[in-house]
């Protein structure tokens, strides 16, 4: 199904969108007040304002005894929204049971709690503004491994940054200021958590309780802070009055590190690489530099295969994270990707970018239209007579599969789609070092699966295997023997598939033996040639089994292209034709004429060589002459 945008304006209802959107969908809102509460447990929607202020785009919990916000499902984004209105341990916005979750640019104030995430992983709460709540403005029960970048937690009544129970996670780049209980709470029950370049003011900026692994900087590197100073490191700890620990202590080499570690109360932790402000002591204009996502692409919308460049425009970034697909996962961490949209559908595309400081995201859409039919099938062109030269068996190809499978279109590749019998398409994420192996369980084509070692790490990459009609049009010559199969096999992007980014390619593949006994033959001549530098090459294969229809082989490539399956004709079926007698010569020419000529039938079945098809014309020639010389003589006779 595809994808859709769904407009809320004044006057609906968000959870009736909601409630009607399916995995994919983006749901819109115009500047206006929604009074209501907010349930969502479809995964993989988009759910943010259409302004992208926050301050105009208001929801209003309904009830204050309920969150006003509550994600029960994965891979959900929330984004630019100004949330309020609950009290006690209701959130402004709740992710529960949650995974791959992404909220930002959010204001959320007026709360019992602003943001809360319970028994929640690998998600990313980032530049949100969360003030002037009720026990906590950003608060993790039982969550393990997200990602608190860039917020702002200031003016809120208990602690600014609550952890409980709550593992792996990383805080980093946020300013946590004037909070009534304390900025940052850790209990002794929250293990292996990093916090690093914090902006901490507060009466008590502290209330760590031990726990297991937890650090309080990063590695000294050099970068502007969140203090202003030319070194990343460890955290600044101010007071509001100017009598803090980073406002008052001293920087002999100026180098925005204290000179002495700042120890927390009551703890066994503490930070070795204290922040120190460039002044001297905390003010309201410090701020640090956030890094701001932007990117442009080459298109927005087109037929399948659509390969989209995008062209990163973001501004203070260090990393980039692109989800080209709204899956929740990363596919590819280059500044300038390129990616391909093998099926329809409307996509949502999101950048993450990164520094020291923190983290900010912006998204875009990409809508993939049905593939466009081959203009030139049905104007009776001579390369549409060409195409259709037997090998057509009548009926009508509309393409397309829901299982990753199609006919008739080239599918992301320079093979023009009236030569494409049929494609299959495998997607698998690729990380740095470890066995890749694209399945093919449709069995669309003659390919089993097509493998190698991963060098790079490349996020979801698609492989398309095209099993053609004839020989492919881009490349000369043919292959010795009888040929199975044309195949085309490309991975990845264009320049992928290189010794730079794999090792140890390999294609598994199969043969009918049907085909093998009705064209005698011999299984161990069956061969695997790959098409490179204008010419074959015959590749070292291995027989690996068999099933009751066909014969399963191996074979090692130096890399992804054009392919052709042969094989040779054993002696013993070679003397069998040519020991047939004048009756079955006649009996086998009236069966060609009945079919089409010699050339059409060859052409048809696009597995013989040029040699081959000067071989079969002369002897059918020899056979013409046989039969017309022995009718002649029955004549006279």
């Amino acid at each position: 199904m595809t994808a859709a945008e769904i407009v809320v304006q004044p006057g609906d209802s968000i959870q009736t969108a909601v409630n009607n959107a399916t995995s994919g969908d983006e749901i819109v809102i115009q500047p206006g007040t929604y009074t209501e509460n907010i349930v969502i447990s479809t995964d993989n929607l988009v759910i943010r304002s259409e302004s992208g202020n926050p301050e105009n785009t208001i929801i209003k919990a309904m009830s204050s005894s309920a969150h006003a916000l509550s994600v029960k499902a994965d891979s959900v984004k929330v984004n630019g929204l100004k949330i309020t209105g609950t009290k006690s341990s209701y959130a402004g916005i709740q992710l529960s049971g949650c995974s791959n979750c992404v909220i930002e640019s959010n204001v959320l104030s007026n709360n019992g709690y602003g943001i809360y995430l319970l028994s929640s992983k690998s998600s990313t709460i980032s530049n949100n503004k969360v003030t002037n709540n009720g026990d906590y403005g950003i608060v993790l029960a039982t969550s393990n491994d997200n990602i608190i970048s860039g917020n702002t937690a200031a003016d809120n009544k208990g602690r600014g940054v609550h952890l409980g129970n709550s593992d792996g996670n990383t805080i980093s780049g946020n300013t946590v200021t004037s909070n009534g209980v304390s900025g940052l709470y850790v209990c002794p029950r929250s293990d292996n958590n990093l916090f690093y370049n914090n902006y901490f003011v507060n009466t008590v900026n502290g209330e760590i309780k031990n726990g297991t692994g937890n650090t309080y900087s990063t590695e000294k590197t050099a970068g502007t802070n969140i203090a202003g100073g030319p070194y990343i490191g460890g955290n600044f700890w101010g007071k509001p009055d100017g009598t803090g620990f980073s406002d008052t202590a001293t920087d002999a080499d100026g180098d925005g590190i204290v000179d002495a570690a700042y120890s927390f109360k009551n703890s066994i932790y503490a930070d070795p690489l204290p922040l120190i402000s460039i002044n001297g002591k905390y003010t309201d204009e410090t701020t640090p530099i956030l890094p701001v996502a932007n990117f442009e692409t080459s298109t927005t919308d087109g037929p399948a295969p659509l390969s989209v460049s995008f062209s990163d425009l973001s501004e203070n970034a260090e990393g980039w994270e692109w989800d080209f697909n709204s899956d929740g996962q990363i596919d590819s961490t280059d500044q300038n990707p390129v990616y391909e949209y093998t099926g329809p559908g409307t996509y949502t595309v999101t950048l993450t970018v990164r520094n020291a400081n923190g983290a900010n995201s912006k998204t875009a859409t990409i809508t993939v239209t049905e593939t466009r039919e081959d203009s030139s099938a049905d104007t009776g062109t001579v390369d549409n007579e060409i195409a259709n030269d037997g090998s057509d068996d009548g009926e009508e190809d509309h393409g397309g599969s829901s299982h990753g499978s199609s006919g008739g279109g080239a599918g992301g590749s320079p093979e023009p789609a009236k030569n494409v019998e049929v494609k299959e398409i495998s997607q698998v994420f690729i990380t740095n070092d470890k066995a890749v192996q694209f399945d093919f369980t449709e069995n669309a084509t003659c390919v089993v699966y097509v493998g190698f070692d991963s060098r790079k790490t490349a996020g979801k990459t698609t492989t398309i295997v095209e099993e053609l009609k004839n020989k492919s049009t881009l490349v000369s010559g043919l292959p010795s023997g009888e040929v199975y199969k044309f195949i085309n096999i490309w991975v990845g992007n264009s320049g992928y598939a290189t010794s730079k980014n794999i090792e140890n390619p390999e294609i598994c593949f199969k043969v009918e033996k049907t085909w093998m006994k009705e064209n005698g033959i011999d299984s161990s001549s069956i061969a695997l040639n790959r098409y490179s530098d204008g010419a074959w090459e015959q590749l070292s294969i291995n027989r690996t089994g068999e099933d009751d229809e066909c014969t399963y082989f191996t074979a090692e490539t130096s890399g992804f292209s054009f392919f052709a399956i042969t094989g040779n004709v054993n002696s013993s079926a070679e003397n069998v034709t040519e020991l047939g007698g004048p009756e079955t010569r006649s009996a086998d020419l009236q069966d060609s004429e009945g079919k089409g000529t010699a050339a059409e039938q060859i052409s048809g079945q696009g597995k013989s060589t040029g040699s081959n098809v000067s071989s079969m014309l002369s002897k059918m020639a020899s056979l013409l002459a046989e039969w017309i010389k022995s009718v002649l003589a029955w004549k006279n006779g």
